[in-house]
């Protein structure tokens, strides 16, 4: 073993693996959550204010019924993908990108690890553009330096691991369930059924059903990768993590987009900032007290991004403590929060919808596909040392990359298109490469 490797690995003896987050071991059965604590986080994963900026991106550009059926499309494909992925971070108790050390191999990984630090941390920093485009009115500061105060804040909680996520989304949950609910009602009252389904979109930044439906698993393509990370500290029961993670989804990611889309054509603006205070309003009855729940919203899933970019860097780098790793990209991400990343939310969620799905369905073709075609691995999950992992798994890589050249070229949806191609190359080529050993 190499000194680096045996220093990790004391670090863990010594330190105690809880105290580590578990990023370099299984989660122990004795340490995992129930699925009522489990829908508490994941939900607060999903009630995010990058919801409400989808619903108005899709309703500027389609009409209600084509973003209601992209909506619902991308969702569909995202949830069950996620099932998959959370089912065998569940099973494994192991973090995503530990996961995919035996699959891909030690150069794989870290190209799998740096393409979900630097996503993670991108989301954390849009996310921070969104909290000062909120608070800039109520506080006479501008959005970059609100960006920077949010980060600090919401970098706080991340910094102590899933037990610090899981304390503030036990508190958050309930509030945040209720503001969903008043906001849809709210929002769809006053502008009327009818009125959804008749208005006339006038812009063009989303100008076809697979572009919508692409941008849908694009704001969460990133969480199919990475959900292990927070599916590794849920009991094992298919039929409890499909509900809990459908129910999450079902309000997060579908029904705060409809309410983004029915509050931005009462007000007749697509501006973010306004139509996200206007539902604080209706919401609550008071725009500071909507400002503050869609500020715990922003808080309980960037906590996530930044959890799932430190275990991700940590991955690569095998430090012995996770903190100073999650300290120093919640800077960048703050840097970059203050840069003003957030202007580019549509672009970046489409190159998210592209890359970031083959990977996951690179993970699900190698846990749960290669073994129903008699490929079954013997991967020691207590031991993820690299030195018993090939240097780069080509069959692999290969149908990543191959994946995300389709995903690329072909028409239709994308998303979709690079996963089903990542699947089947995947497996082809680990039965050609079986067949010649």
């Amino acid at each position: 073993m190499s000194d680096k490797q045996h220093n990790v690995s004391t670090s863990v003896t010594e330190g105690g693996v809880e105290e580590q987050d578990y990023i370099y071991t299984p989660v122990p059965k004795n340490k995992r959550y129930g699925w009522i604590k489990m829908f508490f986080v994941w939900l607060c994963w999903n009630v995010v204010v990058g919801d409400l900026a989808t619903g108005t991106a899709l309703g500027s550009s389609m009409n209600f019924r084509d973003a209601l059926i992209a909506l619902s499309i991308g969702d569909i494909i995202l949830v069950v993908v996620m099932i998959m992925t959370v089912y065998i971070g569940s099973k494994t108790g192991l973090a995503a990108m530990s996961l995919i050390r035996f699959t891909v191999g030690r150069v794989g990984t870290y190209i799998f690890s740096a393409i979900i630090c630097f996503t993670s941390v991108g989301w954390f920093a849009t996310q921070l553009g969104f909290f000062g485009q909120i608070w800039t009115k109520y506080i006479p500061l501008s959005v970059p330096v609100l960006a920077v105060l949010g980060g600090i804040m919401m970098a706080s909680t991340a910094i102590k691991g899933f037990k610090g996520m899981e304390k503030l989304s036990t508190f958050a949950a309930i509030p945040l369930l209720l503001f969903i609910v008043l906001a849809l009602v709210n929002c769809v009252r006053l502008i009327g059924v009818d009125s959804l389904f008749s208005y006339s979109p006038t812009g063009n930044q989303i100008g076809a059903m697979t572009t919508g439906v692409t941008t849908v698993i694009g704001s969460w393509a990133a969480g199919m990768a990475t959900v292990p990370d927070c599916g590794r500290f849920a009991k094992t029961d298919i039929v409890k993590i499909s509900i809990v993670w459908v129910s999450g989804l079902f309000f997060g990611h579908f029904l705060l987009p409809i309410a983004g889309i029915a509050a931005a054509l009462h007000l007749e603006t697509w501006d973010f900032g306004v139509v996200s205070d206007y539902i604080g309003v209706l919401a609550t009855g008071s725009g500071l007290i909507g400002a503050v729940l869609i500020t715990l919203a922003a808080w309980t899933t960037n906590q996530q991004n930044l959890y799932s970019a430190a275990n991700a860097a940590c991955n690569i780098i095998e430090v012995k403590k996770k903190a100073p790793i999650t300290i120093i990209l919640g800077v960048i991400g703050i840097a970059l929060g203050f840069c003003g990343v957030v202007d580019y939310f549509v672009p970046y969620m489409t190159w998210l919808g592209i890359v970031i799905p083959p990977m996951a369905a690179v993970m699900v073709a190698d846990y749960l596909v290669l073994p129903l075609f008699g490929i079954k691995h013997d991967y020691n999950y207590n031991d993820i040392s690299y030195e018993k992992l090939p240097l780069i798994k080509w069959p692999s890589v290969l149908a990543w990359g191959c994946g995300v050249v389709v995903a690329i070229f072909t028409p239709g949806i994308q998303a979709v298109n690079g996963m089903v191609a990542t699947v089947v190359l995947h497996v082809v080529f680990n039965l050609v490469s079986n067949k010649k050993h």
